[in-house]
Order: structure tokens, then C-alpha cells, then sequence
């Protein structure tokens, strides 16, 4: 490749300083020397003397300057050929201006020199803008205090405040530690002062919230009342049904009563009728008598005819008096029977609003006994009560056999739980079981390696009891019993070794058991509180759909 077909910037080029400007060249110039004077630049000799520069000048402050953008790299352009690896470097840069090959190469001429300066100053403000923009503030713009819609906060960001915790643990860790307590409580602090957090207000409901699950620990131990209460509720039912059956009845009975009594009235001024004719037509005859105007017999004919008038007079006053005595007893006993329906509207009344019985209107359901008038509009009133009784009926029946069909289900689903909770039990106690064999062999397997080495102990004991005596007694066996002393001695190694061997063996053998008994034992607690909460978190939403339920079916009713 030649020195001129590698150049960055050719197309679009917008660069427009006066790089070819002198008084522009040594305001670069000392720019550059500030910054690596601030920066502690290695060479502290550099001066405006050293410009232009040399290559290897060149690659230090550029490597120099680099560091600033990318840390991690210290040496990111070679001493020798570094011109291709520049030019590279500048355009991931975008690098604005117009460079190549030969720039670099002849970057001390006079024709070269400015355009390689426009590269270290722009190289010089990168790395400005890192070291006094980014770096200070990296924090901030990694974690902005923004919330879920981009808006700007008062707060910090949780990422930033788990971050700076990261970095507290982190240097306690390179200190030596190995737990952060009170690291723990400081991000825990922060946390809930961030998110605004009333702490007493959550330590009232974590309260509140072990009061309800003593509550409910306590509603689930306490035996179910469901059997009674719809025992009860059928038995309500059944004297709801009886108690409209026999006020049909009481008001079929009043409306014959009511029929008797008109007919009695009409009867009553039928003949009242006839006694203001007969004591108008007395008048008359007396009037008659009086004027002499009725003959001897024609009197009486009128004595006679009146002592019958008169007996019939009283016989019917003796039977309006029966009659009145009748309709007392009567009224004696309506109002007895008057106050037996009131005794029972009570009972009815205050049975539904024990159990909150209500109309379709919303209204609770009252039972008005009123005062006899005669009238017809009591059936209709009690017809529409009878039918809208008989509604609630059906739908408590509907509502109590869908309730029973979900509880049956939860109750076989508890009882699933149940018997899979049950046989992680069995297989922990087969598993423990498993663990004590293993322990009893591993102490066994001690026990024989113990009374091996005591009895290779002793048999070194008696060979060199047998080396003494062999030596006191014949000086030139000394070479045999040296070497089968040194047999011995290699045995006894090898035994050694081969006990240890054997000892290390056993102990990873039971590291591996104890390790894996464990871990099984956690996961099959894991399944039992996995199991348990989801029969419990089931259970809570049966019991809240059935509420639900209950409460949609009292607002429809």
C-alpha cells in the first residue's frame, strides 16, 4: 500500500481550523502542554521547544492521551510502525479532518507537522472531555435519577445506590472481610429512605400481617361449622316454607271471613229495612186508631198482628244478639291469630336480617302483618314477598352446591399435596436412613483401620524387641536383620500409605454423602413449603372467590 491511498476524512471532510495558521499552531501547542502538565505526563521536560515532535514522542503522549478514553490499554500504538494502527485508531475516533500514511510518516516537515498537530489536539480535547466531563460524572450519567416515564427526580436511581453499596462491599472485601452487616443495613436504609418508605408505618402492617396469620392459622385449626350452619340454614329453609304456607292459609281463612261478614251486613240491612217498614207502617195504624178509622175487628186483627210483629222483633234481636256474640268471638279470635302472624313476622324478620336476606330492589326483606280492612291488597304484597322468598331460596341452593363443589376441590387438591408432602417424607427418612449406614460403616471402617495400625505397632514392636535380642545375641546375624528391619519398615510405609490412602478416600466418600444428603434434604424442603404454599395460596383464592361471589350474588339480589 502506498503512503497515499490510506486516508480518513477524504469524503465529507469537516474540519475547519486554520491548522496552516501559526499563532493557531502554538495556542495548540500549549494547550497540549497544560493538559499533560495537569495530567502528570511522564516526560516533565516536554516544552514548546520539543515541537514538532518526534515519532517516539509522538506515541507516548498519543498513547498517553488515549489511556484517558480507554483505560484498560496503556500501550495502544507501537514505538515502530505505528502509522497504519493511527489512522485506525482515528477513524473509530471520527476523526474530522483529512490524514494519511505519509502525514505520520514525514511528521517532522513543514508540510506534514500541522495536520499531524490537528490530530493530537483533537486527540488532547477527547481525552479533556473524558477526564473532566465523563469520568467525574460517570455515576450520574450511568444511573440518571429519572423515573419509569423519563421524567427528572429528587431521587436516586436504585441501580445507583445498589452500584455504590457494590463498591463499599468491594473495597471491605479487598480489606479482608468477608460478611457486610452493617453495609447490609446502610443499603437497606437508603433504600426505603429513597423510595420514601414510612418504617413505621411497615412495621405496623408487618404487625398487622403476623396478626393475620395468626388469625388464619387459627381459623384453619378451629374445626369447620359449614355442616351445622347449612343444617341450620336448611332448617330456616324449611320453617320459611312452612310459615308462607300457613299464612296462605291465615289469609285464604280471613278472605272467607271477610266474605261471611259482608254477607252478615247485607243480611243486617236487609232487615233493618224491614223494621223501618214495619215501624211505618205502626205509625200508620196508630194513626188510624186514633181517628177511629179501623173497625172492632180490624183492631184486633192489628193487636194480633203486632204481638207477632213483636215476638218476630225479638226473636230477631235474639238472633242480632247470637250474631254479635258470634262476630266478638270472632274478633277474639282474629286478633289472637293477629297477634300469633306478628310473633312470626318478628322470627321471620330478624332471621333474615341475621342471615341479610334482601328483595331485588336492594331493600332488606320485612314482613307487615296490617290491620284488617277488608280488603284484597294483602295477597298481592304477600304473593310477591312469597315469590321472591322462594328466589333467594333457589339461589342460596345454587350458591351453597357451588360452594360445596369448590371446596371438594380444594379439599382434593390439599389432600394431592398432602400425600406427595408424605412420600418426600418417606423418601427423607429412607435418605436418613442411607446417611446413619454409611456413618456406622465410615466408623467401622475407623475402628479396623485403628486396630491395624495398633496391631502393625505391635509386630514393629516385637521386631525390634527381636532386632535388640538378636543383636545382643549374635553379631554377625546383624545384616539379615537389618534388611528384614528395613522390609518391615518399608511394609509398615506402605501400610501407612495405604491407610491414609484408604483414609482420605473415606472422608471425600463422606464429604460427597453428607454433601449430597444435604442438598437432598434441602430440596425436599424446598417441595414441602413449595407444596404447602401453593395449597395455601389455592386455598385464599377459593376463599376469596367465594366471597366474591357471595358479595356479586347479595348486590344482584
Amino acid at each position: 500500500l502506498s503512503g497515499r491511498g490510506s486516508q480518513i476524512g477524504t469524503k465529507g471532510g469537516k474540519d475547519t481550523r486554520p491548522l496552516g495558521d501559526k499563532v493557531f499552531q502554538q495556542s495548540q501547542v500549549r494547550k497540549i502542554l497544560d493538559f499533560l502538565r495537569k495530567t502528570n505526563y511522564s516526560n516533565e521536560s516536554l516544552t514548546s521547544k520539543h515541537f514538532p515532535l518526534s515519532s517516539k514522542e509522538f506515541v507516548c503522549i498519543f498513547n498517553f492521551l488515549y489511556s484517558f478514553m480507554d483505560p484498560r490499554t496503556d500501550s495502544v500504538l507501537p514505538l515502530t510502525r505505528f502509522d497504519e494502527e493511527v489512522l485506525k485508531l482515528l477513524k473509530t475516533l471520527h476523526y474530522p479532518g483529512n490524514l494519511s500514511r505519509s502525514h505520520f510518516v514525514t511528521m517532522g516537515s513543514l508540510h506534514s507537522w500541522p495536520t499531524v498537530l490537528g490530530s493530537l489536539s483533537f486527540m488532547c480535547d477527547m481525552a479533556s472531555i473524558y477526564s473532566q466531563k465523563l469520568f467525574p460524572n460517570i455515576i450520574a450519567l450511568g444511573f440518571p435519577n429519572k423515573d419509569e416515564s423519563g421524567f427528572t427526580t429528587d431521587r436516586e436511581s436504585k441501580e445507583k445506590i445498589q452500584y455504590e453499596h457494590h463498591l463499599d462491599c468491594w473495597h471491605e472485601f479487598n480489606n479482608g472481610a468477608d460478611e457486610f452487616p452493617e453495609l447490609l443495613n446502610a443499603l437497606n436504609e437508603n433504600l426505603l429512605e429513597n423510595n420514601g418508605v414510612d418504617v413505621e408505618r411497615l412495621e405496623y402492617l408487618g404487625q398487622q400481617k403476623t396478626g393475620l396469620e395468626q388469625e388464619l392459622g387459627r381459623l384453619e385449626d378451629r374445626g369447620s361449622r359449614k355442616v351445622e350452619l347449612l343444617e341450620q340454614k336448611e332448617a330456616f329453609q324449611l320453617d320459611i316454607s312452612k310459615m308462607t304456607d300457613y299464612l296462605h292459609k291465615i289469609e285464604v281463612h280471613i278472605t272467607e271471613k271477610q266474605e261471611e261478614g259482608d254477607l252478615k251486613t247485607r243480611e243486617l240491612e236487609e232487615v233493618c229495612g224491614q223494621v223501618e217498614g214495619t215501624r211505618a207502617e205502626v205509625v200508620e195504624l196508630r194513626s188510624n186508631c186514633e181517628q177511629g178509622k179501623v173497625s172492632h175487628l180490624e183492631v184486633e186483627k192489628n193487636i194480633v198482628l203486632i204481638g207477632e210483629r213483636k215476638r218476630q222483633v225479638e226473636t230477631a234481636r235474639q238472633e242480632v244478639e247470637e250474631m254479635e256474640k258470634e262476630v266478638w268471638q270472632k274478633e277474639i279470635k282474629v286478633s289472637r291469630e293477629k297477634e300469633l302472624m306478628d310473633s312470626l313476622a318478628k322470627q321471620i324478620n330478624s332471621l333474615a336480617m341475621q342471615e341479610g336476606l334482601k328483595t331485588q330492589a336492594g331493600e332488606t326483606i320485612c314482613l307487615h302483618v296490617e290491620t284488617f280492612q277488608g280488603g284484597r291488597g294483602e295477597g298481592t304484597l304477600a304473593n310477591s314477598m312469597r315469590t321472591e322468598l322462594s328466589e333467594m331460596a333457589r339461589s342460596s341452593r345454587t350458591l351453597t352446591r357451588n360452594t360445596e363443589r369448590e371446596l371438594q376441590e380444594v379439599v382434593t387438591l390439599s389432600e394431592k399435596f398432602q400425600e406427595e408432602v408424605a412420600m418426600k417424607k418417606k423418601e427423607l427418612v429412607s435418605k436418613d436412613g442411607e446417611v446413619a449406614r454409611v456413618v456406622d460403616e465410615s466408623t467401622k471402617h475407623k475402628e479396623l483401620v485403628d486396630r491395624e495400625e495398633h496391631l502393625y505397632n505391635r509386630q514393629l514392636a516385637d521386631i525390634r524387641d527381636q532386632l535388640h535380642q538378636l543383636k545382643s545375641q549374635d553379631r554377625d546375624n546383624m545384616e539379615l536383620k537389618q534388611r528384614e528391619l528395613l522390609s518391615a519398615k518399608v511394609r509398615l510405609e506402605k501400610l501407612q500409605q495405604k491407610r491414609k490412602e484408604e483414609e482420605a478416600a473415606g472422608r471425600e466418600f463422606l464429604r460427597k454423602v453428607a454433601d449430597k444428603t444435604v442438598s437432598y434434604m434441602e430440596e425436599c424442603t424446598g417441595y414441602r413449603d413449595k407444596a404447602a404454599m401453593e395449597v395455601l395460596e389455592t386455598a385464599r383464592a377459593r376463599v376469596e372467590m367465594v366471597r366474591r361471589a357471595g358479595t356479586e350474588i347479595q348486590e344482584k339480589v
